[in-house]
């Protein structure tokens, strides 16, 4: 029973303050004229499309180029970082390296 009264009082309409004009639906534009007549003044009126409208603009390279992903975090007042590095063995093989740096003030 309570569910119903709860469900029935939510389809009554609220009375409440107007909106504000910037929120008011827009009335619609006048009718435009249609491309290729005339209009008031006797100009043709011709209609187009920028070629690039639906395009995006292009980011900005500096802005938001990829930036390096650094996995840092503070245990207590010990400052600690994971890093990859590679190296070069003395006979020329590659080897990868997993560091932990550990800060501390002191």
């Amino acid at each position: 029973m309570r569910l119903a009264v709860m469900m029935a009082l939510q389809s009554l309409p609220v009375a409440g303050p107007p909106l504000p004009a910037d929120m008011r639906p827009v009335a619609p534009a006048t009718a435009a004229v249609p491309c290729g007549t005339e209009d008031a003044r006797g100009d043709i009126v011709v209609c187009g499309r920028d070629r690039t409208a639906d395009r995006l603009p292009r980011l900005d390279p500096t802005r938001y180029a990829e930036r390096p992903i650094r996995a840092r975090t503070t245990i207590g007042t010990v400052d600690m970082a994971a890093q990859a590095e590679q190296g070069t063995m003395p006979d020329g093989k590659s080897a990868p390296r997993a560091m932990l740096h550990f800060k501390t003030k002191f």
